[in-house]
């Protein structure tokens, strides 16, 4: 067999490379933004199972990949080990065998007489194929350079095109249901096709415009046996949690997450029966929004990178919370008939808009943890990337399994009337009531705790440049007790440690033989 090593060979960062690196954001925007909104209401509208089912299946399948994600980071860590893992990459061969499993998102959109287990089946399915490529994807921009700048061109450039994915996720939306019918079931089954090939084309793209740090470059870690790999994972995930600067990234994320899981699942439901707007008008009119979350990255990335994550992200989630409370508003208005329909179809592309802008800025803080394992190779002197990716996913999808199976009971308590074939029915006023209520406490009032904790944020330019820097000194010989007053109190600050902790100093992560404590 050829030698496919030379793809993942290190060379200078080009405008190629950001944009097949950006070519991962089609993945969050493409894989997750069309089976979450409609997972739910197609199998309890067009498949006959009621909501408490669907949301067992969307929220199962969640579980799945929050106890893959750290296992996912756990393993591509470790895969060098492997004949393969040397072959292929520890990162990117968890992105190639992605690809194929991208093909079950069309046959979750497929009415069949097979029930529960079919579309559990194909949506778990779906859902491991997401966690090994979006669990690799952080990673790879970390291994990539050493540059705050330069990863924070790469990640948003990720978020560009998960933009630009998403203005074609609503075009392609708004055509597959205008076109083939609201009613229609195969309207759902055409666009997955088309959004799976999408994100192949993406993920091909990924793989082979990126690379990774060689195993010559990766510090050895050897697992005797399956005991010991068992402790390590145990050991390695519960750790990060004891990085100060990892514990303020969630603080202040956490929030921001809870909203947008409430917003996905609830969203469906919010246009159908609390606007009284058809999903193909609700679709074709995002697409100025989503035009404005492409353009207005151009603000937000340069933003952040030049000035850090917490004054941006503050304004990002009150601007957030201000919308949705505007989006609640029309909704009531209108169901209780105090302003037509024709109305809210008038003010919702522009409030979609505005919204977007605020989105697009507090979607960027999750790539704050590329500078997380700086601050954990200042604790610990291992390189953990995968590790800390895999723990803030397991966070997030905790997160989002949660709210996606309490809201489908919660609409079910509602009183929710599930209908099989495009039959159609008249819900109780509860529905638009219930479904309002929750966007008001569950995005709103998040959104004003995540930006009440972004103060904690303390990750810029700046402070990673010190931590980098001070390791290095460190790593090339430098002694600990040289270390200015300055660096001390910024490492003290970002690690949670006294400094005479750090440094392998300490019993933070599983403790390997091959690692020596600095001098």
């Amino acid at each position: 067999m050829a030698d496919l090593s030379w793809v993942g060979k290190k060379r200078k960062i080009t405008y190629w490379t950001r944009f097949g690196y950006g070519m991962g954001g089609l993945l969050n925007s493409g894989a997750l933004t069309f089976t979450h909104t409609y997972l739910i209401m197609f199998v309890s509208t067009e498949c006959g199972l009621s909501a408490g089912e669907a949301a067992i299946i969307a929220s199962a399948a969640i579980y799945l990949d929050a106890v893959l994600a750290p296992l996912m980071g756990f393993f591509s860590d470790n895969f060098y080990a492997t004949r393969i893992g040397r072959r292929f990459g520890r990162r990117r061969f968890w992105i190639l065998a992605a690809i194929p499993m991208m093909l079950a998102e069309p046959l979750i959109f497929l009415v069949t007489p097979f029930g529960f287990g079919y579309y559990l089946a194909c949506y778990l399915v779906y859902n491991v194929g997401y966690s090994f490529a979006s669990t690799s994807l952080v990673p790879l921009a970390i291994e990539m350079t050493d540059d705050f700048e330069e990863r924070g061109y790469l990640t948003g450039m990720k978020r560009v095109f998960g933009n630009v994915t998403g203005f074609v996720m609503a075009a392609l939306t708004a055509f597959g249901f205008g076109v083939f019918g609201e009613d229609n079931p195969h309207s759902y089954f055409i666009i997955a096709c088309i959004n799976a090939s999408i994100m192949i084309f993406g993920l091909v793209t990924l793989y082979l415009s990126t690379w990774e740090k060689t195993p010559a470059e990766v510090a050895e870690e050897k697992i005797v046996n399956v005991w010991e790999g068992v402790k390590k994972l145990v050991v390695d995930v519960l750790s990060t949690f004891r990085n100060k600067a990892f514990r303020r990234l969630l603080y202040a994320w956490m929030p921001s997450q809870f909203a947008a899981s409430v917003w996905s699942a609830a969203y469906s439901y919010f246009i159908v029966y609390t606007l009284g707007i058809t999903k193909a008008w609700a679709s074709g009119s995002e697409m100025p929004g989503k035009v404005v979350a492409i353009v207005c990255m151009a603000v937000w990335v340069p933003l952040l990178v030049k000035k850090g994550f917490h004054k941006p992200y503050y304004f990002a989630v009150m601007g957030a919370a201000v919308s949705m409370a505007v989006f609640v508003t029309f909704g009531v208005l209108q169901f209780t008939d105090a302003i037509p329909v024709a109305t809210v179809m008038v003010a919702y592309p522009i409030v979609f808009c505005v919204w977007k802008f605020f989105y697009a800025g507090f979607q960027y803080l999750p790539d704050a943890i590329n500078y997380v394992p700086d601050v954990d190779e200042l604790i610990t002197l291992r390189r953990r990337e995968g590790v800390y990716s895999a723990s803030q996913r397991l966070v997030q999808q905790l997160l989002q399994a949660i709210v996606t199976t309490v809201f489908g009971f919660v609409l079910l308590a509602s009183g929710f009337i599930s209908t099989k074939g495009g039959q159609k029915v008249e819900q109780p006023i509860s529905v638009p009531v219930t479904v309002a209520a929750t966007l008001l406490i569950g995005c709103c009032v998040m959104f004003v705790l995540s930006a009440v904790l972004a103060r904690f944020l303390k990750l810029d330019k700046d402070t990673c440049a010190i931590v980098t820097g001070e390791v290095e000194r460190v790593k090339a010989g430098g002694l600990m007790a040289d270390v200015t007053p300055e660096v001390r109190a910024v490492c003290e600050d970002l690690s949670g440690l006294k400094y005479e902790q750090c440094f392998a100093h300490n019993t933070i992560g599983y403790q390997e033989e091959g690692i020596t404590p600095a001098a």
